[in-house]
């Protein structure tokens, strides 16, 4: 469930897009089957080794596979793959996946900080376009100066700014797919002029060129996208690979667990997503195999099932919850905007107090136990167990004690430093006047949506006037509304784009989730050298040291509630194969996965 945001693969940051995009474009490189640390060339001969250059940078060469069609026909060149690079690094804004690519390049987060380094333009698409032409045009021509190509040569030369290690894991996601040039400039995209680059940052998803429209190199093309119902892809005949075997495939969002399931029982879904791991133990009824994806071995656990359940899976995800330290005008889930019981200000959550809090009043143990089903971890940091520095970091417990005397050291001000009034123009508390808000989540999503009502509870049994109240949204308006940083307090999903603390990091504290959640300018700050050491660092240990000091740091400002981290399942009809063991079971995968090594036996295509 859940229907992709968009489908132009240099702004999409979401799964439900990212699946289907998987299947429709193609990069240089991807992965190597499951393992999400191993690669393999794609459209590329090979993958280089990097060369270092005389300003302490390094660069790569690519030589580019010939003969390879787009599916509106069009034979893909060095250019198309230079002119990919260069689109995804000038969108690059908050709500795009740029920043992966534009900090190896150019040591920014932004295409906006091209133009102003001080970072005050990221985000603010209409005074961009107010800066002076001459700076607009330098930062354009900066980024293909970064990446040139030879078509005659079959070579594309890519010049980054500082070795990184990640480059090539940064790559084999669909933000460097390659498009067709001519065909995304007929489609009103990016036109390649350095005069007009500006006019492609910061377009909401609605507004994009390409947000349905698509024309990859990949084993499938996209028959039909309705929002909200189903996406249609089909075999593409041109393929240069080996056909696949599936030659539909669609993909069905179906908010109702219930009818997700009745789906799969009468065998007419391969397979489906599970609202939460509650949802496990019925699944389990229709399971006759389950495997071992570490062994393969499968054994039979019940001779009249129909489906396989593979198990544990690697998890490189987390659900968390997001507190936005300055909620934006016009948000509808603030109720009165005022501190008097009716509503939260825009500044609710700068106060550190309340944010520890939150952190208290959450039962971390109860969100395990019913909704991981007891098959997850808590964590201790914003990374993943067995990352650099992330064991010995101090967590926050579940204890409602300390929540009310976090709650009680609550000193909420107004804009201009003054404390807020009641009705009658006395000083008041939050824990004097209550507040009411509302938490987001997508419609469909039971692990958020149970999620929330355990904070809500728990806030009321500190102080019944603490009143916290969960909404359904659909998957592309909470989108929208994170986007636009209305949300007070949201359900942050983050699933890795590269296997390395540093996609932690970046994407909780300088780029996505800390711009959706306006983490305090004086926090960022405090956060950034480390950061910055982090990612240079090549030692473990050493990365070790900087990252401990860092989480020690974000333990003590709480800009987040941090949760656990799942041990996945994955459940299919028996007559699926090829999931386990290949590319599809890689969990930076989205479903529907690899397709085009996956098959089916005894049923049609």
């Amino acid at each position: 469930f859940g229907d992709p945001s968009e489908l132009d693969p240099h702004y999409n940051y979401e799964t439900a897009g990212g699946g289907q995009l998987f299947n429709i474009y193609e990069g240089l490189v991807s992965f190597e089957g499951k393992d999400p640390t191993k690669f393999k060339a794609v459209l590329a001969e090979a993958i280089p080794e990097p060369t270092p250059t005389d300003d302490g940078g390094v660069e790569y060469v690519w030589n580019i596979k010939k003969d390879v069609k787009f599916h509106e026909g069009q034979t893909m060149t060095p250019e198309d793959v230079a002119y990919s690079f260069w689109r995804v690094l000038l969108m690059s804004d908050p709500n795009t996946p740029g920043f992966l690519m534009t900090e190896p390049f150019f040591k920014v987060l932004d295409a906006a900080e091209l133009v102003d380094p001080s970072g005050a333009l990221d985000g603010d698409a209409e005074t961009l376009k107010t800066q002076p032409a001459a700076q607009l045009a330098a930062a354009c021509e900066k980024v293909k100066a970064a990446i040139t190509f030879d078509n005659e040569a079959g070579t594309v030369t890519m010049k980054l700014a500082q070795p990184w290690g990640p480059f090539i894991a940064t790559i084999a996601q669909r933000w460097a797919s390659v498009i067709n040039k001519e065909w995304a400039i007929a489609n009103k995209a990016w036109d390649g002029d350095c005069a007009t680059w500006q006019n492609s940052y910061g377009i909401p998803s609605e507004s994009l060129p390409l947000r349905a429209v698509t024309n990859g190199t990949g084993p499938y093309k996209l028959d039909h996208w309705t929002p909200q119902e189903e996406v249609v892809l089909v075999a593409f005949d041109g393929y240069w690979g080996e056909a696949p075997v599936i030659k539909r495939v669609v993909t069905k969002n179906v908010t109702e667990f219930g009818t997700r399931f009745a789906a799969l029982q009468a065998g007419d879904a391969d397979r489906i997503t599970p609202g939460s791991p509650a949802d496990w133990a019925q699944l389990d009824t229709l399971v006759r195999e389950e495997c071992n994806p570490e062994t393969g071995e499968c054994k039979e656990v019940n001779p009249d099932g129909i489906l396989r359940v593979i198990k544990p899976l690697l998890s490189l995800a987390r659900t968390d919850i997001g507190m936005n330290q300055n909620i934006a005008e016009g948000s509808p889930f603030v109720g009165s905007g005022l501190l008097d019981g009716e509503g939260i200000p825009l500044n609710f959550f700068s106060d550190v107090h309340i944010r520890k809090a939150f952190n208290y009043c959450f039962d971390y143990e109860t969100y395990i136990q019913d909704v991981q089903f007891g098959e997850a971890t808590k964590s201790l940091a914003l990374t993943l167990p067995g990352q650099a520095g992330y064991e010995g970091t101090p967590r926050y417990e579940y204890d409602l004690a300390k929540c009310e005397e976090e709650f009680k050291l609550a000193e909420l001000k107004d804009a201009e430093g003054n404390p807020y009034t009641d009705a009658d123009g006395n000083p008041t508390t939050v824990w004097d006047a209550g507040f009411y808000m509302q938490l987001g989540y997508n419609v469909g999503n039971t692990a958020r949506q149970a999620l929330a009502e355990i904070l809500a509870e728990n806030l009321q049994q500190v102080n019944q006037n603490f009143l916290v109240n969960p909404v359904a949204l659909p998957w592309a308006t909470y989108l929208r509304v994170v986007r636009v940083k209305q949300i007070p307090l949201g359900v942050a999903g983050w699933q890795e784009d590269i296997h390395d603390p540093h996609n932690w990091y970046v994407p909780y504290i300088l780029t996505t989730y800390g711009s959706r959640f306006n983490i305090a300018p004086e926090l960022i700050e405090k956060y950034q050298p480390l950061i910055d050491q982090g990612a240079k660092e090549t030692d473990f240990d050493k990365r070790a040291e900087i990252y401990s000091e860092l989480n020690q740091m974000i333990y003590e400002d709480a800009p987040y509630i941090i949760l656990s981290v799942l041990n996945n399942r994955s459940y299919e009809q028996l007559y699926m194969n090829g999931w386990m063991g290949g590319t599809s079971q890689n969990p930076l995968v989205s479903l529907p996965g690899a397709v085009n090594e996956l098959s089916k036996d005894n049923v049609a295509k």
